[in-house]
């Protein structure tokens, strides 16, 4: 009877450590999953916050920017001017003379296409071209004579008036403020490529050259 207790004890027993393995096993096979789910998780949150890597900025680039622009006129003045026009050195025989008012406009800019850069971790420099007068256009509806003199030999004709607007244009570039036009271009033209390269700079410092001038600007 005593030999039966005991077989019936380590029966219990086996019947108890068999639970507990399974307990066990159980537990693990849980927490495993557990984790399994959390690394999936985790990686599909990386996946989706992961972003893409920012082209890397480059010369090309802001060329290709500036390129845009092509010719670019800046700025403009008009001009009301006076000309005495002469031909000839005897009145009446060969010297033609008349005074002339008239109205012009000239532009300025730069040829952009010639523009160059160089990208830097902390600085992006243009070299631009000269800022020059690119354009002087008399008005011939403006042009209005007075003071008309004729010779007997050297009539007036038509084609003074293609004189006259030469030396329209001649005065312009002698007497007009073509300076302070260029100067104003050059201001201009600084805000509009600071404009179109600052939203791409990442940061940098935005430094302009003119390669005819020494001069540096820096645009932020």
């Amino acid at each position: 009877m005593f030999s039966n207790n005991k077989k019936e004890s380590l029966k219990a027993q086996e019947s108890i450590e068999r639970i507990k393995l399974i307990r066990t096993i159980i537990l693990i096979a849980v927490f495993m999953v557990v984790i399994i789910c959390v690394l999936i998780i985790a990686l599909r949150i990386t996946s989706s916050t992961r972003k893409e890597p920012k082209p890397q900025l480059t010369s090309t680039t802001i060329n290709q920017q500036l390129a845009n622009c092509s010719k670019l006129t800046t700025a403009e003045l008009t001009y009301n001017g006076l000309v005495r026009f002469s031909e000839g050195d005897i009145p009446l025989i060969n010297q033609n003379s008349f005074s002339m008012i008239y109205t012009a406009t000239a532009t300025a800019g730069i040829d952009i296409s010639k523009a160059e850069s160089t990208v830097t971790d902390t600085e992006i420099i243009i070299t631009l071209p000269p800022c020059e007068v690119q354009e002087i256009n008399v008005n011939p509806d403006s042009l209005e004579f007075f003071d008309e003199k004729t010779s007997l030999f050297n009539p007036s004709k038509k084609t003074d008036v293609v004189t006259a607007i030469q030396y329209a244009e001649n005065d312009v570039k002698t007497k007009a403020d073509l300076d302070s036009l260029i100067n104003r271009a050059k201001s201009q033209t600084e805000l509009i490529i600071n404009g179109i390269i600052k939203p791409i700079a990442e940061g940098r410092n935005i430094t302009i050259h003119y390669n005819d001038i020494n001069d540096t600007h820096d645009k932020n």
